[in-house]
């Protein structure tokens, strides 16, 4: 059988296991979310735009229509990394993880908030690797559920370093202030537009001299506002990632210092990629473009002709009434997100991790 032949074969096999998985095992998405509704939310936002909606709403809505789709395609960390060529998906992820862990700075059951924490992959990681307790904080309930199933299985030692909270980032509740060692973002602050207002309030909790860590979506020299095919790809990132507008690396630094921040240190992590593997490094956007098959690195469902496929596959299940057709809809939508912000990446007008170190003044 020729390499084209296997290749079209898994990707019907992994439809099939998406189908499976959507269709049987989850029969919508949770709270019955609806992505017609979601989209509406991006009616008329064209290339850097920002929405209308309230960010925190817009961020709930997106992970009951998402969360599915991600664990699926990209495992349990929501997030990027760089890797070798010949290398894993999973070593990318370990080695951001492992970078954040480092950058943080805290030792054994030092007090940690994950803002914005998914279902607590990159938690798992930092804990690992350091020893924190980590308290993730995350809009939708959902993810909390999912996190915590997840962390059932886990260890009584990691079990006793890993929680979740639900709280919206913009205007967090119930949390003792001047309290955490130290604070990070795992691309999570996207989801809003202003984030000096949720930089503020991790200010608000950090113990003075607490840390934050912040790897933050930001436009690079890359990014051509007047390009027509730029604002297209910007505008499917925005509206497939549930994403606020995306702000220029000096924007972001500013909302850093206006929560109050000392900023101690600033790069792109990504870009790291190249100094380390060279013209073995595969970047964090490689995934999700369109290249010939190795099966050494690749992540198939993630893959364009997989994910292209799905929105069919399911589509047709749909038809049959063997889902709702909320999900192939969704596949779209998720689709759209990843050609759009991959297609960014790939022209270096994006990136998922600007690396932002800072500390909150011991005075």
């Amino acid at each position: 059988m020729s390499l084209c032949r296997i290749f079209l074969a898994a990707c019907l096999a992994v439809g099939v296991a998406l189908v499976a998985r959507s269709g049987f095992v989850v029969s919508s998405v949770p709270g019955d979310e609806d992505v017609a509704k979601f989209s509406k939310l991006f009616t008329g936002v064209k290339g850097n735009d920002q929405h209308s909606a309230y960010d925190a709403d817009v961020a709930r809505a997106f992970y009951n229509l998402a969360n599915e789709f991600y664990e699926y395609g990209w495992g349990d960390s929501f997030h990027f990394g760089f890797r070798r060529k010949n290398e894993p998906h999973h070593i990318a992820i370990r080695n951001s993880q492992n970078f954040v862990a480092q950058q943080l700075r805290v030792g054994d059951m030092d007090k940690v908030l994950d803002i914005g924490c998914g279902i607590g992959g990159p938690m798992r990681g930092v804990v690992i690797a350091s020893g924190a307790n980590v308290s993730g904080r995350t809009i939708n309930p959902y993810q909390i559920k999912r996190g915590r199933e997840i962390n059932s299985k886990l260890s009584p030692w990691m079990q006793a370093r890993c929680h979740f909270s639900l709280q919206d980032y913009l205007n967090v509740q119930g949390l003792p202030e001047s309290h955490y060692d130290a604070a990070f973002y795992m691309e999570s602050s996207l989801h809003c537009e202003n984030r000096a207002q949720t930089f503020s309030e991790a200010f608000r909790l950090l113990k003075p001299g607490g840390r934050l860590v912040a790897m933050e979506y930001v436009t690079l020299e890359g990014w051509s506002p007047e390009n027509p095919e730029h604002q297209e790809l910007m505008r499917q990132h925005l509206h497939g990632n549930g994403a606020a507008r995306t702000p220029s690396i000096e924007e972001d630094l500013q909302m850093v210092r206006a929560a109050g921040f000392e900023i101690e240190e600033h790069f792109d992590y990504m870009a790291l990629g190249d100094d380390i593997y060279g013209e073995e490094n595969w970047p964090w956007w490689a995934d999700l473009q369109p290249h010939m098959p190795d099966l050494r690195r690749l992540l198939l469902p993630a893959h364009p002709y997989v994910r292209w496929l799905q929105p069919k596959v399911l589509g047709f299940f749909a038809k049959l009434g063997l889902m709702p057709e909320n999900v192939p809809m969704t596949a779209e939508v998720m689709n759209e997100g990843a050609d759009g912000l991959s297609g960014l990446g790939k022209v270096n007008a994006i990136t998922p991790q600007y690396f932002i170190g800072a500390v909150k003044p011991a005075k």
